[in-house]
């Protein structure tokens, strides 16, 4: 048995955990979370760790950090969402998860953009 098939082995494993986190998940459109607010029709599913959303919560948003969901997604109400992420990854992981339990996903944004725009530092 030569050595390369143990290698490809593991770099066919390692590469679904790069898939999930890295490459861009399709079919869900970047929107700002103030312009959806007051549409009672959507969820705003804040899917950052409590450690940083308890620092900058979003008004009127269900709260369930990504590592929650496997546990606890059958607690997200069954609504069209937009997700609220702190970054790229998060998001990807939060929406292929979301798809996988059968929920429908129609945006996200990151808390660290305004409206589309990165935040400017103080």
């Amino acid at each position: 048995m030569s050595i390369g098939i143990p290698i490809a082995l593991l770099a066919l494993a390692g590469s679904n955990g790069f898939y999930k986190r890295y490459v861009t998940a399709k079919g869900v459109k970047h929107d700002c979370a103030d312009n959806l607010k007051e549409n009672d029709d959507i969820l705003l599913l804040d899917v950052r760790a409590y450690n940083i959303s308890y620092k900058d919560p979003v008004e009127g948003a269900f709260e369930l950090p990504v590592a929650y969901f496997i546990r606890s997604y059958d607690e997200i109400p069954d609504r069209p969402i937009h997700v609220i992420a702190s970054d790229e990854m998060e998001k990807n992981m939060a929406v292929r998860l979301l798809r996988k339990k059968g929920k429908n996903v129609i945006s996200y944004s990151l808390t660290e953009e305004n409206c589309g725009e990165p935040m400017l530092a103080n």
